[in-house]
Order: C-alpha cells, then sequence, then structure tokens
C-alpha cells in the first residue's frame, strides 16, 4: 500500500465533483492521505508549437450525423450539447496554457486567479469555426511536404507526429527496414514540412552544402548539386551519422512522394481541383467544361475509387447550381461503390446542396453556407509561382479577415466585444470592401517561410483558431503563415487531424450507426483492498491501447 496519494486532474474539475470528492474522502476518513490535488488544465495534445488537438475523431459523428429518426429532439439536442460542452471545457485548457485566463469569465470567479500582469496582456480572441466553414479544403490534394507525406504514404498517425516506415539500401547493397517520427526535434523536416513539394528537394540539397560547410570534417567536400549526389556523399560520411540518418529518410519521403505523385497521375489531377476550388484556370479564364474534364479521370481504371469521389464532391461543391443529370452522368463513369456513393451523399449535411430538387430549408442552409465563404473577401497576389497551389483555405481568410478587421460581423459576430483599448478599428467599425473569394491566391515565400520551427514575436494580442470537425494540414500551415505575415501569436487546433482519405471515410459513416467509443484506460480489474499479504498484484486484464490510428494505402 502508497502512504499517500497526489491527484491530478488533466481536465478542471468542477465545483460540484469537488465538494462530492471531499465528501466521500472524509467520509472514508481517508482525506489525511491526499497530499495534492489539482487541476493540471491539460487535457489536448501539442502537435506543434502552434498547433493543438483535442485527439477526438468521434466528435465529427456527433457534430454532423444524420439522428435516429426514432429518437426525439430533445434527447439528440442533448447529447450534441453534451459533447460541445466537454470541447468547451477542453478548449478551456488550452485557453489557461497560454495564460489567457482573462478571456474566461467563470473561471476568473476563481479565487487563486493570479494577479494582473504589468504591462497588460493584451486580449486575445478565439475564433470557433466547425467544418462547413470550408468543406473544400479536405478534398483537395496538398502539394506541400507535410501535407503529402499524410495523404498520399501510409503513415501512422502518433500524438509527435507522423511516423513513416520505409525500406531503403544500405551501403552493401543490402536492404533494411527503417522508421522515422517526423517531430519539431528533426530540424531538417520543420525547415520544408510548409513548402512545395517542387522546392523541397532544392531545400534539401541547400541545407545539405550548408550543414557540410559548417561542421569541420565536412568542409573539404564539394557542394552537391543533386539528390543523387548528396545519396552518395552521405554514405561516406560515417561522422555524422545523426543528420547523415535524418538527410537520408526525408530524401526517401521525398521520392517516395514523387513516386505516388507520377503514378497517381496528381499533376493533372491537381490542376483540375484547383480550377474547381479557384473558379478560374491559371490564365484566369473561368473553366467552362468541367464535366467533360472530369469524365476521363473518372473512366480511367487507374484512378482510385477515393480520389474519384474527392472529385465528384469538389465538382458539386463548387457548383452555383448542380444539374442532376450531370451529376448521375459523372457517378456513372466513377463506377463507385455504396460505401463511396453515401460520402457523396452525406456532403449535404456539411452544408453542400446536391441538387435543384433540394428541400427549401437545404437551400436556405446551403445559401447561408456559402455566404458565409463569400463573404471572406481579401486581395489576390500575382505570384503564385505553382499553379496547383492557388486555392487558400477559408479559415485562413476568415483568421486574417479578423486580423486585418475586414470580417463581416454580421456573419461573425463577437460573443463577447473586446474593450476599446485592446482593438484596432476604425472610426466606423465596418468592414472594409474586399474582392472576391475564389479570386484569392497564395503567395509562397520561397524565403521567409523556410524556417517554420513556431510562430514570431508577437506584435498583437494572440489569436487562437478553433475547428470542430477536423482541421486539414492546409490549414495547419495556415496558422504559421498568419504568424509570419502579421506577427502575432497564432495557434490552431480542432477535435482532430483529417487527411482527405480520412474525411472521405468519415463522411460515409454518417448515416451509419454511431462508433463505439474508444477506451482510453482499460477497467482495472483487482482489488487492492483484499489482497493476501503475500499475494501477487497483477496487471489489468489488457494494455492500454494505443490513441493513434494508421492511414490505409490508396
Amino acid at each position: 500500500m502508497y502512504a499517500a496519494a497526489h491527484v491530478f486532474f488533466i481536465q478542471g474539475l468542477d465545483i460540484s465533483l469537488l465538494k462530492d470528492l471531499s465528501r466521500r474522502l472524509k467520509e472514508a476518513k481517508v482525506q489525511d492521505l491526499v497530499k495534492s490535488l489539482k487541476d493540471m488544465y491539460m487535457d489536448f495534445i501539442v502537435r506543434e508549437p502552434a498547433v493543438f488537438t483535442l485527439d477526438d475523431p468521434q466528435k465529427f459523428y456527433t457534430l454532423f450525423s444524420n439522428q435516429d429518426s426514432s429518437e426525439d429532439w430533445t434527447s439528440s439536442a442533448s447529447k450534441i450539447g453534451g459533447d460541445l460542452d466537454d470541447i468547451a471545457k477542453q478548449l478551456l485548457c488550452v485557453c489557461v496554457s497560454l495564460a489567457l485566463q482573462s478571456q474566461l469569465d467563470e473561471f476568473c470567479k476563481n479565487t487563486n486567479f493570479p494577479p494582473p500582469k504589468d504591462p497588460p496582456m493584451q486580449r486575445g480572441t478565439i475564433i470557433i469555426l466547425d467544418r462547413t466553414i470550408d468543406p473544400v479544403s479536405p478534398l483537395l490534394h496538398e502539394f506541400t511536404y507535410q501535407a503529402m507525406v499524410a495523404d498520399l504514404l501510409n503513415v501512422e498517425e502518433t500524438p509527435s507526429g507522423l511516423k513513416y516506415s520505409y525500406e531503403y539500401t544500405q551501403e552493401d547493397g543490402t536492404t533494411k527496414d527503417q522508421e522515422t517520427l517526423l517531430t519539431d526535434q528533426d530540424t531538417v523536416y520543420t525547415s520544408i514540412r510548409h513548402m512545395h513539394i517542387a522546392i523541397t528537394t532544392e531545400q534539401l540539397i541547400d541545407d545539405f552544402n550548408k550543414f557540410m560547410s559548417e561542421n569541420e570534417g565536412g568542409s573539404g567536400h564539394t557542394s552537391v548539386k543533386s539528390l543523387n549526389d548528396m545519396k552518395n556523399m552521405i554514405a561516406n560520411l560515417p561522422q555524422f551519422q545523426e543528420m547523415k540518418t535524418k538527410f537520408s529518410a526525408h530524401m526517401t519521403i521525398a521520392s517516395d512522394c514523387m513516386t505516388e505523385f507520377r503514378e497517381q497521375t496528381l499533376e493533372a489531377i491537381g490542376l483540375l481541383e484547383q480550377n474547381m476550388a479557384c473558379g478560374e484556370t491559371p490564365d484566369k479564364t473561368v473553366p467552362k467544361h468541367l464535366v467533360d474534364d472530369l469524365l476521363p479521370i473518372l473512366d480511367d481504371p487507374y484512378t482510385t475509387p477515393t480520389i474519384k469521389a474527392r472529385l465528384i464532391m469538389l465538382w458539386f461543391a463548387t457548383c452555383d447550381k448542380v444539374d442532376p443529370e450531370q451529376l448521375e452522368l459523372l457517378l456513372a463513369h466513377a463506377r463507385l461503390d455504396k460505401q463511396h456513393k453515401d460520402a457523396i451523399d452525406n456532403m449535404s449535411y456539411l452544408g453542400v446542396q446536391l441538387s435543384k430538387s433540394a428541400s427549401k430549408q437545404g437551400e436556405k442552409s446551403s445559401r447561408w453556407h456559402r455566404k458565409k465563404r463569400e463573404s471572406v473577401a481579401a486581395t489576390p497576389q500575382d505570384d503564385v509561382p505553382f499553379d496547383l497551389s492557388r486555392y487558400v483555405p477559408v479559415v485562413k481568410r476568415v483568421a486574417e479577415g479578423h486580423i486585418k478587421e475586414t470580417i463581416d460581423q454580421s456573419l461573425f459576430p463577437f460573443l463577447r466585444v473586446a474593450r476599446p483599448e485592446d482593438l484596432r478599428r476604425d472610426s466606423s467599425h465596418s468592414p472594409k470592401e474586399g474582392l472576391q473569394l475564389r479570386v484569392y491566391k497564395t503567395q509562397w515565400h520561397k524565403k521567409s517561410i523556410t524556417k517554420n520551427a513556431g510562430p514570431k514575436p508577437a506584435s498583437g494580442p494572440p489569436v487562437i483558431i478553433f475547428i470542430a470537425g477536423g482541421m486539414t494540414y492546409s490549414e495547419m500551415r495556415s496558422a504559421y503563415e498568419l504568424a509570419q505575415t502579421h506577427d502575432r501569436d497564432v495557434y490552431i487546433g480542432s477535435t482532430h487531424i483529417i487527411t482527405p482519405d480520412g474525411f472521405v471515410e468519415a463522411l460515409s459513416d454518417l448515416t451509419k450507426a454511431p462508433p463505439a467509443p474508444e477506451p482510453v484506460v482499460p477497467r482495472y480489474t483487482s482489488n487492492i483492498h483484499h489482497l493476501a499479504p503475500n499475494a501477487t498484484r497483477t496487471a489489468p486484464a489488457s494494455p492500454v491501447p494505443s490513441r493513434s490510428s494508421k492511414n490505409s494505402k490508396k
């Protein structure tokens, strides 16, 4: 038996539960054995310096699924309300960990609330969105390094980052299995994770040459000019084993990504995706024959069913009006199974209207969601070096609209208006005029965003973006870009991180029975109070299961 106990709660404990716990401890006459009883506010996972997740993908089903018609509305609303309350409590943990307690009135009532700072901290903003704000981003192929790894390769999601297993050839010609974990401790990874794949190879070579020139023993080597030169030089550098392993891993990963890019003909597919998402071609003309452009790809037996479903969903998600006959034509050429057809149908739960014959309520909901997305205007950029990366996530535009004070507050209202001294507003307090949503272009800063170790020092109040229902890797990247551009602390989080394939799978499950919750801690089967003096304590019946899930290979 232990002499005493220290009890820590990862989430803030409700005052009523605390009183009940204290009462029970007193009744059991063991209150003196509890030496510590503290709230830790740690009920979330920090994935990156600017990224956090609640690690709860089941919330997507709860928030957007088709409720059982036999279940009364009150019961359904109660379940959703309970899940939203859970999310709110976890967001409280995030805010407390970022020292933003002053934003939360209930927490301010705590008698142990920290004293005010001098100078006072600027009042931050939490932007709370859900997946309906942008149903397009999760469907697109993203061609930055980190996103390509998550989308195209058979990786495993872990709380620390992406884990990738691969096979490489050793110096003697034999092959060996290797495993690498992509985390912020890997400086090579953080320097390229948000880079377009077209310049990732160039950056790897530059970083390698820089490393060799700065380290004793490597300065005598000539600069490498290709990945093949780099591979040959790495084989002859036994003294730099750690960096050799890192560079070798990322050379392999980049090569594997490009192999998938070529084999899946993603250049043609990605260009068509961007034309649909942006509403224009790279030469700024409106695409007029999207259905004709889609048919050859849907007919191709080498195009995976998931990519076909993604293309069809992109088509009607970006159309002003969907022609049912054209939709039937696309489905006939795609020859999809029931699972992928269900995913297409279930896009309606995200506010996407599938046909002209949709109900008036559904049409009204679709118009409202479209109005919110199109209200976020921004200035187009002429410098768009990559035709496959023109679309900018709506989440980024919303956050940027808030920072620039151009956001339409009738569509994105404040729940609690900040104090005047914390705002930098015009005297009119009205949104500034902007351009149409679809012609907004991203600007790739080839030099300034190569190092993504975290946000720059803040010159204004912090911004926290939370997306209920999943966030994409492109949206995660957007937080770093906003911090870089506006010199602000920008954090982004969600119930979970989604990949395009995972998003399609989750959509297909919305009309099925609710998934069973994954156990976090197995049931304890022993009783420490009734063990014989010489008895051996047994371990729980089963080990703690992993909370990570593995993406399936296309």
